[in-house]
């Protein structure tokens, strides 16, 4: 009752228990200190192009401008009540919501930032259903894009490989399991055609630093192939440098972190170019691709050249 009252005052619209189903309850009249901290701090380490879900993102704004610097976990009377009620406000089902709305009816600025928050989060949260199930419809047809033939056909993968483009080598480096052995990318990364950013995922995959500097527990055999690998992208070997590297923020800074080790050393094959992870290209098209060690055609191709119309 009190948010409808409030959203005539403030014109903002009330909470509605129609979003429920978008809501999961844990802790309808609040949650412990030592929840509401861990709440706060689980994605404190998420990078810029990592995805936050949204209730974690306005629950952790909330929470800084209630609580100077973040002291979390130093939380007190007034403060914990408040980020308990920012906790509800971004986590629990209308009605525990409204409850809390209650409690601060009288300070109409605290209030209303929740019920603000509360409809940021909700838009926030129906906008993320609505994409994951345009995500299941697009990819309905995953099934016969995996029982496809394919137009291709050999005695090995290297064979298969071979008959194959470099935007095809680039889309199955990036997706390939290394339990599976090297065999594969050794010879394709052994091919002048393949492109550089290729060659430089395979050989960053390989964790260059820590073969240059022979950390136990290595594999001697696939050592060896990153080194070969080092040494080709030491001296130039790969004319192509045409395609994107599309790695997380994160991975780039493993990767950089690895290659300025195996730099440190000073000595050839990791007298590396600086600027390789900086190279930009454009996005690879990929006809194949490979699940859970299985060759098939990459479903946009598939959907768009091979599919069945319906």
């Amino acid at each position: 009752m009190f948010a409808k009252l409030f959203s005539r005052v403030t014109g903002s619209p009330a909470p509605h228990s129609a979003h429920d189903h978008l809501f999961t309850t844990y802790a309808p009249e609040g949650a412990p200190a030592r929840v509401l901290c861990s709440l706060y701090e689980q994605y404190a380490g998420a990078y810029p192009d990592e995805p936050v879900p949204p209730q974690h993102r306005h629950y952790r704004a909330l929470v800084d401008a209630i609580v100077a610097g973040g002291a979390v976990r130093n939380m007190r009377d007034l403060d914990l009540r408040r980020v308990n009620s920012a906790y509800v406000t971004c986590f629990e089902k209308a009605e525990a919501f409204e409850f809390q709305l209650s409690l601060w009816r009288n300070e109409p600025d605290f209030a209303a930032r929740l019920l603000q928050s509360r409809t940021d989060v909700v838009a926030d949260l129906t906008a993320q259903a609505e994409a994951e199930a345009a995500r299941i419809t697009h990819y309905a047809r995953w099934n016969e894009c995996l029982a496809a033939p394919l137009d291709i056909g050999g005695y090995s993968r290297i064979n298969l490989l071979a008959q194959m483009q470099p935007d095809d080598w680039h889309e199955i480096a990036l997706r390939w399991d290394w339990r599976d052995g090297t065999a594969e990318m050794e010879w394709l990364t052994a091919q002048r055609a393949c492109d550089r950013a290729t060659a430089l995922y395979v050989m960053c995959q390989g964790a260059p630093g820590d073969v240059a500097t022979h950390r136990e527990g290595r594999v001697e055999a696939r050592d060896a192939f990153i080194r070969t690998l080092a040494a080709r992208l030491e001296d130039g070997f790969y004319p192509a440098a045409d395609l994107a590297l599309p790695i997380s923020m994160r991975t780039r800074v493993a990767f950089a972190e690895q290659m300025a080790i195996a730099r440190r050393t000073r000595v050839s094959p990791w007298v590396l170019p600086s600027d390789l992870l900086h190279h930009e290209g454009r996005p690879h098209q990929p006809k194949y691709t490979v699940s859970d060690g299985r060759l098939h055609y990459h479903y946009e191709y598939w959907l768009a050249h091979v599919a069945p119309r319906r």
